[in-house]
């Protein structure tokens, strides 16, 4: 898996913030000196900074330097993607809730909206997905939709709330999560979703539906998440192809 340096030194540097190793209105060091501190490049060290700044940690000023600006990450959530092991990651710092469970077999409009085999057995698992710092406002609701053959995950997903269920599937089936299929459009917070998210029906949401597939390209399971515009922001790094 893509190992992405910029988030480990982001991680650790956020860590050190929140344990105040940084206190609130002291500069972090250079970027030169985190930069031989973490034995990574300036490039890296900026973008670690880039991240910090999202989050609302810090502030940068020209010729002052990088300001610690709070010990805890603003309200709502910001996270770089980069790879599965982000993915994992990001699963693990958010539990999960689950609220419905459905066994049924594709029928073909289904089918054709969700990429699912027609005539198949499948189980969908709806949950939430809250921090405990904001209990109030769910990040997410999330529909998983697997083959019944995975059945068997339904408690596990249950009990292991901060785990991907496709992670379940991986370790409970001996299977291999290959790939990871993203697609993210912009929707409207429906009534029922508004209800379960405390927020507005008609507002602006983030939906993110994301296909993994086995080492023979078959899907092991699905999701389709929707989250409100101001819980949750989606960073991605894109670097130049080196020769």
């Amino acid at each position: 898996m893509i190992s992405v340096r910029y988030l480990m030194v982001a991680r650790q540097l956020s860590d050190a913030i929140s344990s105040g190793q940084y206190p609130v209105g002291t500069l972090l060091p250079t970027e030169h000196e985190l930069s031989e501190m973490f034995k990574v490049s300036r490039h890296t060290v900026r973008a670690a900074i880039a991240r910090l700044q999202e989050q609302g940690l810090v502030s940068r000023k020209k010729r002052v330097g990088t300001r610690v600006e709070s010990a805890t990450a603003q309200k709502g959530y910001s996270h770089a993607l980069a790879s599965l092991s982000d993915l994992a990651h990001l699963a693990k710092t958010q539990m999960r809730e689950v609220r419905e469970v459905e066994h049924f077999v594709a029928e073909i409009s289904l089918a054709e909206r969700l990429g699912l085999e027609p005539g198949r057995k499948y189980f969908r698992v709806s949950s939430i997905r809250i921090d405990s710092e904001h209990p109030g406002k769910p990040i997410c609701w999330t529909d998983v939709y697997a083959p019944e053959e995975y059945a068997a995950v339904i408690p596990l997903a249950k009990e292991r709330k901060g785990e991907l269920i496709a992670a379940i599937i991986e370790t409970e089936f001996g299977q291999i999560i290959s790939t990871v299929e993203q697609r993210i459009e912009a929707v409207l917070m429906t009534e029922q979703l508004a209800a379960e998210l405390n927020s507005l029906a008609g507002e602006p949401a983030l939906q993110i539906m994301r296909i993994y597939r086995d080492q023979d390209a078959k899907m092991m399971a699905m999701s389709v998440t929707v989250h409100p515009r101001e819980r949750f922001t989606l960073v991605m790094q894109i670097a130049r192809d080196t020769l």
